[in-house]
């Protein structure tokens, strides 16, 4: 079949359906090019582990505190007023970690934290040491993340570490035997974490990686300041716990209160018409090898052309790009989640106007296929915007995700053809259920001078040639959308369309089928089943050969008519 011949086909898609625009552009682009996912890369090997489990409870402050941290959880579990397990472990309380690397971290480093109730902020009780029942706090995760949230951020936090860690020389967890083989190292990484807010990232790294110099980038200076409270709160001793004040409830409920108030108007800040004014220095912390730094990434990368892996966990919009074109103009491997949203902040605080200064598609690839600064890309974005994660691993709304990875293929080619990357790969997070947004695309280049590595170079040496292995699990939604969108039409037939799962489709057709041997001329399918499931109503008949039509004119008052 010619290419045209199948552009003929996709317009219509399977059995007949006509596609919605996005997915007609979805179609054009895989005629063209098709993403391949590779798999995350896998936690470091078991000494690896061990190195670095054991280079964080080396420092004295961290080993007191993990200990204090056991201890709180170890009592807290035999409390007299603890009927069992499920009054710690609940649907909103967090067990105590058993996964690394967190399992090794203090609490005052994790997004889960213990506190006195429910949401109060995880440095108020980590700086006293628990001597009695009495003395303990209640379980749970802190800040503004609470049960699953927290657990999920801290699923992609993981999924991060994984990869920034994969790309590391295996010297950098090589123990130090006295203080004058640090003169003997090679000159120290720089990893730098873009957009990071209050250091979620970036502190456990550093905790985790003494070896590296770690900077946190981020435009609000309230983000920074709860950073510095979080890094100073960290490494402070644990100190033994006075006689509990009857007001200090009340003093918690209140800092509770300026805690939530400081949230609300860290978000507001986010949306405001003030033009926050940048200090662009690097600021020391607590934690010897971590720096702040206030100001814009790009100011950043203008300034500091010297670091070695560039990090964008929280960045959403333009400031993907910007993280990308950062790492690519000083070479840098880039490891990001990538996020697309339609309303973006960050272009107005970094450069006080509202104009975007980067224009879509930005692969030479993608600009053949679909016009750059177009209202096509804005389909595939507005489309890719997508945030319900339930439908993941099912064929539900698969050809969304599929847009979405089309648009992390954009940014893909555009990093290999602009800045010339050797590699660029796009993997998921691991659980996927982490984010609805759980692309990660990480690049390198081989060579690098401080010894960075393939994430991938254990998979590669064990195979036959040099190919990077592939991810078919995470490639799912790919297949499902091309087969939907270009299958030749004598397979169109056999397939079930990629936007409804089985047990709609087997509904839907056993209905027909009994219509259809019955005595009726025409049956009205109910208004207000909405547009999803009139358009299977639609499918299910042209396959069995039915007549069908709408009738209505508001979506509310549509219906399906077959005869």
């Amino acid at each position: 079949m010619t290419e045209e011949a199948r552009k003929d086909v996709a317009r219509m898609g399977l059995k007949g359906v006509t596609l919605k625009k996005f997915e007609e552009i979805v179609a054009d682009i895989l005629l063209h090019c098709t993403p391949v996912y590779s798999p995350l890369p896998g936690l470091p090997d078991a000494w690896t582990r061990h190195r670095i489990s054991s280079c964080i409870l080396e420092n004295p402050v961290f080993r007191a505190k993990h200990e204090n941290d056991r201890r709180i959880f170890n009592n807290l579990c035999s409390r007299d007023d603890c009927d069992n397990k499920d009054r710690v472990v609940g649907k909103h309380d967090i067990e105590m970690p058993s996964e690394w690397p967190f399992d090794s971290l203090p609490f005052d480093a994790r997004v889960i934290s213990y506190t006195n109730g429910s949401s109060t902020r995880n440095n108020q009780t980590s700086t006293n040491v628990v001597e009695s029942a009495s003395d303990l706090p209640i379980m749970k995760a802190t800040t503004t993340l609470h049960g699953m949230r927290a657990v999920r951020k801290e699923w992609q936090l993981k999924s991060l570490m994984q990869c920034v860690l994969s790309m590391l020389p295996p010297s950098i967890f090589e123990p130090l035997l006295s203080i004058e083989d640090e003169g003997c190292v090679q000159e120290k990484l720089r990893i730098v974490d873009f957009a990071g807010g209050t250091g979620h990232l970036s502190i456990p790294l550093a905790i985790m990686l003494p070896r590296v110099d770690v900077i946190l980038v981020d435009l609000k200076r309230s983000s920074l300041d709860r950073a510095r409270e979080k890094i100073e709160s960290l490494m402070k001793m644990p100190t033994p716990t006075m006689n509990k004040d009857p007001s200090d409830d009340n003093r918690i409920k209140e800092q509770v209160i300026i805690n939530r108030d400081a949230e609300m108007k860290s978000k507001d800040e986010r949306y405001s018409d003030t033009v926050t004014v940048h200090d662009n220095v690097l600021e020391p912390t607590a934690i010897p090898n971590l720096y702040l730094y206030h100001g814009s990434i790009s100011s950043f990368a203008k300034d500091h052309t010297d670091f070695d892996i560039g990090l964008g966990l929280h960045a959403c919009g333009e400031a993907t790009d910007l993280i990308l074109r950062a790492s690519g103009t000083v070479g840098a491997n880039f490891i990001g989640k990538l996020n697309q949203t339609r309303r973006d902040p960050y272009i107005y605080h970094a450069t006080a106007r509202n104009e975007p200064t980067i224009t879509y598609p930005q692969s030479s690839t993608f600009c053949k296929i679909i016009p750059q600064s177009g209202a096509q890309f804005d389909v595939l974005a507005k489309a890719a915007d997508y945030s319900d994660w339930q439908d993941m691993r099912t064929c539900r709304n698969a050809n969304r995700r599929t847009a979405k990875a089309l648009v992390e293929m954009d940014r893909l080619l555009y990093m290999k053809e602009t800045h010339g990357y050797d590699q660029v790969v796009l993997t998921k997070m691991d659980p996927w259920e982490a984010s609805p947004k759980n692309d990660i695309l990480m690049g390198w280049n081989h060579g690098h001078k401080k010894g960075l590595v393939s994430p991938y170079w254990k998979d590669v040496r064990a195979s036959s040639n040099d190919a990077l292995p592939t991810c078919n699990e995470c490639n799912n939604d790919i297949k499902t959308s091309m087969d939907q969108l270009l299958c030749p039409p004598d397979e169109k037939n056999n397939r079930v369309h990629a936007d409804w799962n089985m047990g709609d489709c087997n509904k839907v057709k056993q209905t027909l089928l009994k219509f259809a041997k019955g005595s009726g001329r025409i049956m009205r399918f109910p208004p207000g089943e909405g547009k999803h499931m009139r358009k299977l109503v639609h499918s299910i008949a042209e396959e069995l050969n039915l007549r069908h039509w709408s009738e209505g004119k508001k979506n509310a008052e549509k219906i399906v008519v077959v005869g």
